[in-house]
């Protein structure tokens, strides 16, 4: 079963930082999905509260470029209609 949002943001905070042992700061980014609460109403569809996930930078990468991978895919099949 799929959850669908309205929107999707990116964040950095300054106050999800650490250190792991013997290595650099990793400095992690916030994933936000949200839903429109006036949207869902109208739509039939109930609410959901925020969703939230953190990343380290290489996490974002791997999700980055399997994002590009994916839009590449669907305009290729957009493409043949």
């Amino acid at each position: 079963m799929s959850d669908y949002r309205d929107s999707i943001h990116c964040r950095i905070d300054p106050e999800q930082c650490w250190t792991p042992p013997g290595g650099r700061l990793v400095q992690e980014l916030s994933v936000i999905m949200t839903d429109d609460p006036d949207l869902d109403h109208r739509r039939g569809r109930c609410w959901f509260p925020p969703a939230v996930c953190t990343l380290t930078p290489t996490q974002a990468r791997e999700l980055a470029a399997s994002l590009f991978e994916l839009a590449e895919h669907a305009e290729r099949i957009g493409g043949r209609r």
